[in-house]
């Protein structure tokens, strides 16, 4: 259980933030969520995870990486990295001390619940920035855009412009 007296005095920075994910791929409602929060941080470093325990990720982490530069290239306060481990020892590389997340439904605000106490049993001082995606961007997942990537649908409202054609090269070579 969190007791808030015994936060411990680590050296994080709170202008720095992590957004962090598989990424399979990167999609407009990402980059809507790392575009509102840019404006509250110095920096915000985007994490592609190479381990997504319980994810199998079916584009390799080199490509995913790719396309999630491709997709935030005109935010010039963001930095896109793979980590490899938990997400606070990530947090704690990056000197951060702010863990981004976005939130489409209430199903991912429990989720999202569940992992804000898990954080904050393994790491006390770090704080939770949740950002509401807009109605006309909850229905869009990973998955939903995997999906119609793989069936070479039209992505235009799913993905960045510029980040599109990475999207198709990387996921229409699976079919």
């Amino acid at each position: 259980m969190t007791n808030l007296s015994d936060k411990k005095a680590i050296k994080t920075d709170k202008k720095v933030a992590v957004f962090a994910g598989s990424f399979d791929p990167f999609t407009i409602g990402h980059y809507d969520i790392v575009k509102r929060a840019s404006v509250f941080f110095d920096k915000i470093v985007v994490g592609v995870s190479s381990n997504s325990i319980g994810k199998k990720s079916i584009v390799k982490v080199d490509d995913r990486l790719e396309i999630a530069k491709m997709a935030v290239d005109d935010i010039v306060n963001v930095e896109v990295k793979v980590f490899d481990g938990l997400l606070t020892d990530f947090a704690k590389d990056c000197g951060s001390g702010v863990i981004l997340r976005g939130l489409r439904t209430a199903n991912d605000f429990e989720h999202e619940k569940l992992l804000a106490s898990v954080y904050w049993d393994i790491m006390p001082e770090i704080e939770i920035f949740y950002l509401a995606s807009p109605s006309d961007l909850a229905h869009i997942s990973s998955t939903v855009v995997r999906e119609l990537a793989l069936l070479d649908a039209d992505l235009q409202y799913y993905v960045t412009h510029n980040s599109m054609k990475l999207i198709k090269k990387h996921y229409r070579r699976l079919n």
